[in-house]
């Protein structure tokens, strides 16, 4: 992996954990009887704004001309990374003013469920931004399934440090069946672009050789599955072995798709 291409890695994890623990306080405010207390929603939307900072924060160090970044919004008809940019900036703002408002021990319900939906359209410009036609495995709604569920394992994972023990048991069937589609596509893609061309084939070959992909499947799939089936709740130190899973899944996903040059001048 390049230096150019960490930087991509940690602004796509953050963001979107950061997202995915939006959601999750969205549906808490909504579906949960009484909600959380805004002590626990204060702390929570800290750990929010941090990751989402840390995050953007490193996305500067992937471009050649950090303080020419401004400019990238030029193409907001015509390029995804100009919507990206502008989406997750008015996401920033969201979490921000939402945050102030818990500081002042206030509450908006409907503010909160405005930032979950401007979240859930800044993971939509993140999946079309690294979708590009060069690269036939991931041109399509590929990026967005897999940005989906790392939203939502990571902010569920995440969210259980501001849940109560005893109010857990939705958030653990949440992430189960997170990781349970998770397993299911992880271990189907590579099957499915072995049936595509000659450089989905060379892209589905680099994932199955790769010690990353058997890292994600294994630590940050297969373990926490069976965590949560023994013990029935997500234990301090689940989220952790998630996060080192979904690095190793997305530094693959930025390293080992193949792109269709890799196959020019080839005669099928």
């Amino acid at each position: 992996m390049t230096f150019s291409d960490f930087p991509l890695v940690l602004f796509t994890i953050f963001t979107q954990m950061a997202i995915g623990l939006v959601l999750v306080s969205a549906v808490q405010q909504w579906a949960v009887d009484g909600g959380p207390s805004v002590s626990k929603m204060r702390s929570e939307w800290t750990v929010v704004l941090l990751l989402l900072a840390v995050g953007v924060l490193a996305s500067f160090f992937h471009l050649g001309h950090p303080l020419g970044a401004v400019r990238m919004l030029a193409n907001l008809g015509t390029a995804w990374l100009s919507r990206e940019i502008l989406i997750v900036a008015v996401f920033g703002v969201l979490v921000v003013v939402t945050l102030y408002g818990l500081v002042k021990n206030r509450v908006n319900k409907w503010l909160v469920a405005g930032t979950a939906v401007i979240g859930l359209l800044a993971l939509i410009a993140n999946a079309f931004t690294y979708a590009p036609p060069s690269m036939p495995a991931i041109d399509n709604l590929l990026p967005l399934v897999f940005f989906g569920l790392t939203a939502l394992i990571l902010g569920t994972a995440v969210a259980s440090y501001f849940v109560p023990a005893d109010k857990q048991k939705w958030l653990t069937i949440l992430l189960a069946a997170s990781l349970g589609m998770a397993l299911i596509v992880y271990l189907v893609v590579p099957s499915i672009w072995m049936s595509g061309g000659e450089v989905m084939r060379l892209t589905a070959k680099g994932y199955l050789a790769s010690p990353l992909y058997w890292t994600h499947i294994i630590v940050g799939l297969l373990l926490p599955l069976g965590v949560l089936a023994w013990q029935r709740r997500i234990p301090v130190w689940l989220p952790v072995f998630l996060l080192i899973g979904e690095f190793a899944g997305r530094i693959i996903f930025f390293t080992l798709v193949v792109p269709s040059a890799a196959n020019l001048g080839g005669i099928y």
